[in-house]
């Protein structure tokens, strides 16, 4: 199946029912509601995992703020943090005490080590979080930056999917999840707004969220890591 907009999603959907034919998602008052559903069914779907087609490449936030000097943002367009490279070196994921047992063994040197135990003439190479927006990181070099900067940051992670209520909206998904999409909504508004439940329509769901917990990746290379991977960062 190709992908569909929102409009022929709710025409799908309300054909289904053996509703009235709309135009727009706003024609009627049902139309609406299963629109809402729609909406309320995607949403559901991609909070199942971290989807592979929600993957991206990003940046962090440098804060500006010299009282913060190793800190960098992760924005809320953002739901996970799979790995962070600064100024093209990994840095690599400590628990919140490890990171601090770290910087308490260190000692304080001029030019080297800060009062706060952080390094000053290098690169980090080690970050925590302990709220999953800021991330703190264990050095930077002073020499060259007084914050770390967004532009020496380079992340991969989750990104949060959007969603625009309008009839040519096509959800975020690739084009083999549009049946199993379809198919919840189905059953979800059989059983919301006719109070009857659509047992064919809900074995298709079922079977597609089945099938897509173990390919939802198009590189085949990619699954069997990926699916097994520990993630760190916002949840």
């Amino acid at each position: 199946m190709a992908t569909m907009t929102l409009l022929e999603i709710v025409q799908s959907v309300m054909s289904a029912m053996d509703s009235d034919n709309v135009n727009s998602i706003d024609d009627t008052i049902e139309s609406e509601q299963v629109a809402t559903v729609v909406k309320e069914c995607y949403f559901e779907l991609v909070s199942q995992r971290d989807w592979p087609f929600l993957g991206t490449k990003f940046s962090m936030s440098g804060l500006s703020d010299s009282s913060r000097p190793t800190y960098l943002q992760l924005l809320d367009t953002y739901s996970k943090v799979e790995w962070i490279k600064y100024n093209g070196k990994d840095v690599t994921y400590l628990d919140p005490k490890e990171f601090q047992d770290m910087l308490d063994q260190r000692v304080v040197t001029a030019d080297v080590v800060n009062s706060n135990k952080f390094v000053i003439n290098r690169d980090p190479l080690y970050y925590t979080t302990f709220d999953d927006e800021y991330f703190i990181f264990d050095g930077i070099d002073l020499d060259e930056d007084t914050t770390l900067q967004t532009s020496k940051n380079v992340c991969f992670g989750t990104r949060v999917p959007t969603w625009t209520h309008t009839d040519g909206f096509t959800p975020d998904l690739p084009a083999k999840m549009f049946p199993t999409l379809l198919a919840e909504c189905k059953s979800t508004a059989f059983i919301n707004l006719k109070q009857q439940p659509n047992a064919n329509e809900a074995r298709k769901s079922q079977r597609g969220r089945n099938i897509f917990q173990n390919e939802a990746w198009r590189n085949n290379a990619s699954e069997a890591k990926w699916n097994t991977k520990v993630n760190y960062g916002r949840k």
